[in-house]
C-alpha cells in the first residue's frame, strides 16, 4: 500500500507541475494555451512516438494507436497524471480502525 501511495502522490505532483507549465505558458502567451500530453512526450523523445506507433500498430493491432492513444495524446497533461493519481489515492488510503467497543 505504500508503494501505492507513492506512486499516486508522485502523480499528482507531475500534474501540479504540468498545470503550473500550462498556465505559466498561458500566461506568457497572453491566452489559453493548452499543454497536451503529445507536447510533453515530444518534448522528452520525439523519436518513441514513432516506435509506439510503428509496435502497436503492427504487433498489437492498428485501432489501438489510432483513435485512443492519439485522443489521450490531445488531452491536457495535467488531467493524464491528476485522474490517475486520485484514484491510486483514494484506493491506497489509509482506513482507521474501527473500534467495537470502547
Amino acid at each position: 500500500m505504500i508503494l501505492l501511495r507513492i506512486i499516486g502522490y508522485l502523480l499528482l505532483f507531475l500534474a501540479i507541475a504540468a498545470l503550473g507549465a500550462e498556465i505559466l505558458m498561458s500566461v506568457q502567451a497572453g491566452e489559453w494555451a493548452s499543454l497536451a500530453v503529445g507536447d510533453v512526450w515530444a518534448q522528452v523523445d520525439r523519436e518513441s512516438i514513432g516506435l509506439v506507433q510503428v509496435g502497436l500498430e503492427r504487433y498489437v493491432h492498428p485501432y489501438l494507436f489510432d483513435p485512443i492513444l492519439l485522443t489521450i495524446l490531445l488531452w491536457p497533461a495535467w488531467l493524464v497524471a491528476g485522474v490517475p493519481a486520485l484514484v491510486i489515492l483514494l484506493l491506497a488510503r489509509r482506513r482507521r480502525q474501527r473500534r467495537m467497543f470502547t
